[in-house]
């Protein structure tokens, strides 16, 4: 291969001639393979394109599609999502940290889908609280024939191996036992594992997703959790807030709930404008599981259809704070013996939606944009329903 001038890049062979055994000449052959080179080079560039809009075009249809991502409103939560899709493709650890019953099991599961690992491996999930301490080295990693009493006669491959190339995910990792964490650091380290009992490497193919609800810093000032383990699984953190804190979210999860039980039991139960009130009202400690176990005793339980206020336990409405305020949310109870026909019921339920959207948003923009309704729909309902809450202006 001979560069020349003006970028001329040519492929040069010589062929001997002999007469008598002696060399008489030589022929060579030049060909200019520039226009090849930038061939192969724009193949190049135009397949890292097609991966780049693969994997944008997956973006797509998982914020279109899942079920998690329609489910919410909150910015900070579909802040989250975009962040999971960024590192589903990697390999990278990812701590997932957050009170009891946020979602981060949830979300461990979405990036595990959204990698597309569940077509190579499995995804296995590990409470590291649940597992009797003694045998939790032997479920992780597996023992060899023989390595202890009461070992099965084959042995028995660990959850490590058990993932394969899918997702291992630690759960409530700040309980895992200080001796084993040294094990755990080794693996993530050298990306292989040993059985107990065994002396042969196992390579490790599963991406490591751990979750705790536990503060990990002040475990590690107690000496409870080593940092150098924390550093390794702190590659990615995702902390997941609680449902008091986004409460965009509260409505279209408690209707998620409403018609996957109504779907499950064969009901057809909805919610009154005032029990929407009230969730929105509720600080929801126990987070969304909190809200899914609620919703689906309401439903087991209730006598009607239409689900009120005053089918909700009282210590649910203990926890609530009462106001005449007209800045806030006031409750009473509703006169259940009043008949509604459908057209009405399904009018207080859109004046409620339409009344929280206009208290989320600062324009009648932002909230058309967000019912994705018209600009002049919004406006012709706002003043039907007498929703006279003031917006600081009509669009940005």
């Amino acid at each position: 291969m001979n560069d020349y001038y003006q970028g001329k890049n040519c492929l040069v062979s010589g062929t001997p001639v002999f007469v008598n055994d002696e060399l008489t000449r030589v022929i060579c052959i030049v060909r200019d393979v520039s226009e090849l080179d930038s061939l192969r080079g724009n193949l190049a560039n135009a397949n890292s394109l097609t991966l780049g809009y693969k994997h944008h075009l997956k973006e797509i249809e998982v914020k279109i599609t899942n079920k998690h991502i329609i489910n919410t409103r909150s910015k900070v939560m579909k802040n989250i999502y975009d962040k999971a899709l960024k590192i589903a493709s990697v390999d990278s650890p990812v701590l997932i940290l957050g009170e009891t019953g946020v979602g981060k099991d949830h979300l461990a599961k979405f990036i595990h889908d959204v990698g597309e690992r569940d077509n190579d491996g499995c995804f296995v999930k590990v409470n590291c609280g649940a597992i009797p301490e003694p045998l939790l080295e032997s479920e992780l990693f597996g023992y060899e024939p023989g390595a202890f009493t009461g070992a099965q006669k084959l042995g028995k491959a660990g959850l490590f191996e058990v993932a394969g190339n899918g997702t291992l995910y630690l759960d409530e990792i700040g309980d895992m036992p200080l001796h084993l964490q040294v094990k755990i650091l080794n693996a993530l380290q050298d990306k292989q594992i040993y059985r107990v009992g065994g002396t042969k490497t196992i390579n490790l193919q599963a991406r490591i997703i751990a979750a705790t609800n536990c503060n990990l810093e002040k475990l590690i000032d107690e000496g409870k959790f080593r940092r150098d383990l924390y550093y390794r699984l702190n590659v990615i953190d995702i902390k997941m807030p609680p449902l008091r804190y986004r409460r965009d979210d509260i409505i279209p999860l408690a209707m998620h709930f409403l018609n996957q039980f109504n779907q499950q039991f064969s009901r057809s139960h909805y919610f009154s404008p005032r029990t929407l009130e009230l969730f929105l009202s509720y600080d929801w400690p126990g987070n969304i599981r909190e809200m899914k176990n609620t919703i689906e005793r309401l439903i087991v339980m209730s006598d009607h259809d239409c689900i009120e206020p005053i089918g909700i336990e009282e210590g649910l409405l203990n926890s609530l704070k009462y106001t005449d305020s007209s800045d806030q949310l006031s409750f009473h109870m509703p006169n259940t013996s009043a008949k509604l026909n459908l057209k009405q019921k399904l009018e207080n339920y859109e004046a409620t939606l339409i009344k929280e959207s206009l208290e989320l948003h600062d324009t009648l923009r932002e909230a058309s944009e967000d019912l994705e309704i018209d600009l002049s729909t919004l406006i012709r309902k706002k003043q039907k329903y007498l929703l006279n809450k003031k917006v600081s202006r009509l669009t940005s």
